[in-house]
């Protein structure tokens, strides 16, 4: 084999782990598409010793020709076809590098968090995605799916984020549309609500005893009076009916770091704190913080009001613990950036593709600011108006700038 054409074939085997698992599924073979992208580095290893070998050859070839002084054949296009092949080697082995370089946490599943629009979210790992070429064969797949409204997945987190309609589609039904493409994707045996306390325990990495309506070991471990609960006026400003995540999550970590503290928990009306104090914390310590607690924003539940309560908190729904309530960051932020979109449609005409595309853009940027989530630390995060200007003409723009002076808050006329 001449060095030109395994350099040809060094650039064929390093495309195919990225390239490949797109042709696959385009002519419907989804399983082989994912079995070629989990090979991936068998194709990049052999992309790569095969084009040492041609560069060898060459090198070889033109050593004895140079010695002989004699010109070597074809030289000219030999090089320049090993140039080619070795940026198109190194280039697909970047994309991969870059899958590992970047990489953060697998995310765990998340199923049908409840949206402000109405539709609900899904959040599914994904395993076998090596590049970013997996991710589009992956979102292809998603957006086929009759009721999917919009599908991001990163290669980063290896996951899938799906918004749905809950009456055409459903989690199963999505994970069978990853798995078609023959990457893996699977769902908890139990899939509890996005606001249970027991998805709530997960996130937290710690044990809760407050399930004290299921019979067992722990059945006793936590009474009523190892419990307080606490008034609050905590709701989201640009949605009343929901509570504020920016406002209460250091509140509520604060409290977990108190020495007579185990657990604390805000409702989801953002209206009630309650505090679960550690068995051995005496009644002086639980003074001290409930203290803290009343000088700043709080009043203590006593009576029939706190019992109806308490049975809420006990139920395990509708509570959010720590870092969890950044849920409902999510959801104040899909709130105020559908608010935003029907107050530039109310002053221009917007194409539905675009209008849906800029919610998208707006409630993740919104999210990303009222969470802190950074995709890199020290990273900048962009401004509301370089998000929307993938979307939007310069005088749209103008209009989106004087919808945000008007605040998050809903208007008189605005729900």
């Amino acid at each position: 084999m001449k060095a030109k054409q395994a350099g040809v074939l060094s650039a064929l085997l390093a495309s195919i782990c990225c390239l490949g698992p797109l042709l696959l599924i385009a002519v419907g073979l989804g399983s082989a598409a994912g079995l070629v992208g989990r090979s991936s580095w068998l194709f990049l290893i052999g992309g790569i010793a095969v084009l040492t070998w041609a560069w060898a050859k060459y090198l070889r070839e033109k050593t004895i020709c140079d010695c002989e002084h004699r010109t070597m054949q074809e030289r000219r296009s030999g090089m320049f076809t090993l140039l080619v092949a070795t940026v198109i080697v190194f280039g697909f082995g970047g994309l991969n590098i870059s899958h590992y370089v970047f990489a953060s946490a697998p995310v765990p599943a998340q199923v049908r968090t409840q949206l402000a629009n109405g539709l609900s979210r899904a959040v599914i790992p994904v395993e076998g995605m090596s590049c970013v070429t997996c991710e589009i064969a992956v979102r292809h797949a998603l957006k086929r799916v009759d009721g999917v409204k919009f599908a991001h997945v990163s290669v980063a987190t290896k996951s899938a984020t799906v918004d749905f309609e809950p009456g055409k589609t459903n989690p199963e039904q999505l994970v069978a549309a990853i798995n078609s493409t023959g990457y893996r994707a699977s769902l908890p045996n139990k899939v509890n609500d996005s606001t249970s306390m027991a998805e709530n325990k997960k996130a937290n990495g710690s044990k809760t005893e407050l399930a004290l309506a299921s019979a067992g070991e722990n059945a006793t471990a936590t009474t009523p009076d190892r419990i307080s609960l606490f008034k609050v006026s905590l709701q989201c400003p640009a949605a009343p009916q929901i509570g504020c995540g920016s406002a209460s999550k250091p509140i509520l970590l604060d409290l977990e770091r108190q020495p007579a503290a185990r657990e604390a928990w805000l409702n989801r009306a953002g209206t009630i704190i309650a505090v679960v104090w550690k068995p051995e914390s005496d009644a002086a310590t639980r003074r001290n913080v409930i203290a803290e607690l009343k000088e700043d924003y709080a009043t203590e539940m006593q009576g029939p009001s706190r019992d109806e309560d308490l049975k809420s908190l006990l139920s395990g729904k509708g509570w959010y613990r720590g870092t969890d309530v950044d849920r409902l960051s999510e959801e104040e932020a899909g709130i105020i950036a559908a608010r935003f979109v029907r107050r530039v449609q109310a002053k221009t005409a917007l194409a539905k593709d675009k209008a849906e595309g800029l919610e998208h853009a707006l409630t993740d940027a919104i999210r990303k600011q009222l969470t802190g989530d950074c995709s890199a630390p020290g990273q900048k995060q962009p401004s509301i108006q370089d998000v929307a200007s993938k979307y939007l003409d310069r005088d749209q723009l103008k209009i989106l700038k004087e919808v945000c002076e008007r605040g998050v808050r809903p208007l008189s006329n605005e729900r």
